[in-house]
């Protein structure tokens, strides 16, 4: 199958989209066969030592000096459909009203902060998806990149998947696929697709080239996961111990949804909650996922063989007009299943602070606006 020409300069893998669309047609790929087959084990006495307790975070002078080697690079995912924010990309959304700043500048913004604040070189990639590419790049080029140093700057898109109906048909094949948008017909395959794409666009090793050996991976809406130091000596502490990826929990909450941390074959993982099986009690999983990552970027230079999971939802074609519909993605988060991963247990308040809703960004808004005040403190 070919992309129409509009998106044709995107990755895209034909042959494994034609192994998926034959699965998904004959059964062997559904929600039912995401699920595990045996409910994952709560984290229990034996597993609390994976577990870094923020009362545990103190900076550490050999993070702070890895920081000012460059040995740290921070990796924002800008991907994703943007479809939350009105067809724009959250990233160039302005975080409060009446203001300029948007998401993408307090991320930059925190990293040149950072630099500042402890002499540092912390190279940044944005990863991109076909829905936010070219919005965002005008973006960038109004704000200038928060004033971050254009060597150390870098970027790269995600790879793009057709969309199709549930018995695996693509959508770009309807009669009326000539009047149907490019978000309509395609998506960005999930973040685990970002892992494949950092290395298949040279920017991996760009990254090694420039010394970077650990990288901070976070989702643009997070305006809490800094390159803070602290999180970053943790990390280290557990490499140094074996680990080759860290992740950022916080106790869950009434209203979390989504991956939980698990034992699965008596390893801690992360599991999104589709996966988990139909009995499963969230509330006996107290580590909530922020999707917020911290690798040894060594461990990436090989590919890893996450799963792909079909995502059923309804499509607008037409105006009163939906259709089922299926997408293919992948999760970042399967990689704890692939490498030996830690878990640092950090400050809600702090940390994590994730925007998926309008609504969600009006009720941030006092955050919102210390944040603002701290990158002025701290001009670009």
């Amino acid at each position: 199958m070919k992309l129409r020409s509009s998106v044709s300069q995107f990755t895209f893998d034909p042959a494994t989209f034609a192994q998926l669309s034959a699965a998904l047609r004959a059964g062997s790929l559904s929600p039912e066969s995401a699920k595990l087959s045996d409910p994952p084990r709560p984290l229990g006495d034996a597993e609390t030592g994976v577990l870094r307790s923020p009362l545990r975070l103190e900076r550490s002078q050999a993070a702070i000096a890895a920081m000012r080697a460059g040995k740290l690079g921070v990796l924002v995912l800008n991907g994703g459909m943007a479809t939350r924010f009105g067809g724009v990309p959250k990233g160039i959304v302005p975080v409060l009203e009446d203001h300029d700043e948007s998401f993408l500048f307090l991320k930059l913004a925190q990293i040149l902060a950072a630099e500042r604040e402890f002499d540092a070189q912390i190279p940044v990639t944005l990863m991109h998806s076909f829905a936010t590419r070219r919005a965002s790049d005008e973006h960038l080029k109004k704000i200038r990149w928060a004033g971050l140093c254009a060597e150390r700057c870098h970027s790269f898109d995600q790879s793009i998947m057709p969309r199709v109906t549930p018995d695996g048909s693509p959508i770009a094949e309807r009669a009326d696929a000539n009047d149907l948008s490019d978000t309509q017909l395609y998506s960005a395959p999930g973040h685990g697709d970002t892992l494949r794409m950092l290395r298949l666009s040279g920017v991996l090793a760009k990254l090694r080239a420039q010394g970077v050996e650990h990288l901070l991976v976070s989702n643009v809406d997070n305006l809490g996961a800094s390159a803070d130091p602290r999180v970053f000596s943790a990390h280290l502490e557990a490499c140094a111990a074996g680990a080759a990826m860290s992740v950022e929990v916080v106790r869950r909450e009434p209203d979390d949804a989504g991956g939980c941390i698990a034992c699965v074959e008596e390893r801690p993982v992360i599991v999104e909650g589709f996966r988990l099986p139909k009995e499963s009690d969230l509330s006996r999983f107290p580590h909530f996922n922020t999707n917020t990552l911290w690798f040894d970027l060594a461990a990436l230079e090989e590919p890893l063989s996450l799963s792909w999971f079909p995502v059923h939802r309804s499509l607008p074609v037409t105006k009163g007009e939906t259709i089922p519909m299926v997408q293919f993605e992948q999760l970042i988060g399967q990689a704890t299943e692939l490498l030996p991963a830690n878990y640092i247990e950090v400050e809600r308040e702090a940390r994590f602070l994730p925007i998926k809703t309008r609504d969600d960004l009006r009720a941030a808004a006092p955050s919102m606006a210390a944040r603002i005040a701290a990158t002025q403190r701290h001009p670009s």
